[in-house]
Formats: structure tokens, sequence, C-alpha cells
């Protein structure tokens, strides 16, 4: 046998090596690719609801401010006077300079993702959805090292789809309203 012929034949059977090793491969993928389980629902929604704000908001703010710095100087508080300031000032630039994202979040088989995080169904202890013209949101109480309440902004989803399905997977919170602190914000605007 000529020499090129083996070496077509020894190319070929690397080929035919690299090509299973391929195929062997993406087998894996297909078994490993979703840890969280099939998507069910899925939306893109900004991290958080971002107010635009008149010149008539920064002036009573920037007021009222001002005055909470003015008699703390007064009454000798310095720490709340630093406070208010550091505060004002990581407020603003926060919101100047880093406006909410848009995130992905799926239901899947397994548990919520919002954005980077996920939350398995054993982790939620419940959810309720607010809806109120202009305002749609999936609110989750997990349980981690504390409480907390994840919102999630519904944007365009169907809250009744989005319900529809969590209702088989985790306890609902029927009747639970808006948080007295949330409600405080998004009046104020923050």
């Amino acid at each position: 046998m000529p020499k090129h012929k083996k070496h077509t034949t020894h190319a070929r059977g690397a080929e035919a090596h690299a090509k299973g090793a391929e195929a062997h491969a993406r087998g894996a993928k297909a078994h490993a690719r979703s840890p969280e389980g099939k998507t069910i629902i899925t939306w893109i929604a900004p991290e958080y609801i971002s107010h635009r704000k008149s010149t008539k908001w920064y002036v009573i703010a920037g007021t009222v401010v001002a005055a909470v710095i003015a008699f703390a100087f007064i009454y000798g508080n310095w720490t709340m006077a630093l406070a208010v300031i550091v505060f004002t000032a990581v407020y603003q630039l926060t919101h100047t300079y880093h406006p909410p994202k848009n995130i992905k979040i799926s239901v899947t088989e397994l548990g919520i993702r919002v954005g980077h995080m996920f939350f398995p169904y054993s982790h939620i202890q419940a959810f309720w959805i607010f809806y109120k013209p202009g305002l749609q949101t999936l609110n989750l109480r997990v349980a981690k090292n504390f409480w907390s309440d994840i919102i999630v902004q519904l944007n365009d989803q169907d809250p009744v789809e989005v319900r529809s399905y969590l209702v088989g997977q985790v306890p609902e919170w029927e009747g639970k309203d808006e948080r007295l602190g949330d409600l405080f914000l998004r009046l104020l605007r923050l």
C-alpha cells in the first residue's frame, strides 16, 4: 500500500474519531443542557421601574434634604447629616449612571430564573401577583438565610398565564397587597 493512501486512511480515521467525539459532546450537552428543567414561560423586563422626575420633584426633594441636613447641624447630629448627604449622593449617582437593565425572566419546570439568579420552587414559600393599571408584578417570598421578597416586573407578560402555571408549583398568597414601603417608594417616585 502506498504511503499517501495509508496517510489518507489514518486521516479519515482521525476525522471519524473527531466527529464521534463531537457527537458525544453534543449528546452530553443535550443531557446537561438545563439543570433548571424545561422553560415554560419567558419574558424580558426591567430590573426595576425607573420613574421620570420633573424639575419640581428635584426642587422639592432638594428642599427636604437641605432642611433635614440643616436640622441635623442645628441639633449637633453630624452623623445624621453625613448619612443624609451620602444617601442622597449614592441615590443620585446610582440612578443617573446605572439605569435599570432589561433582564430575562424564565419560569421553568424546577423554579424561576430572574436574570442570573435561580430560585428553585423548594425555596419559594409563596407567590402573589400585584396588578394595577401601569403596575404588574410577580412577587416571590423566598426563604434563604432570612425571609425576603423578590419583585419581578411582568411588563407585557400575561399575569393569568404566569399565575395558572405557578399555582400548581407554589402556594399562592391571595389578597396580598403592595407592601407599605414599596407603596411609599412608588408614590415618592424613588
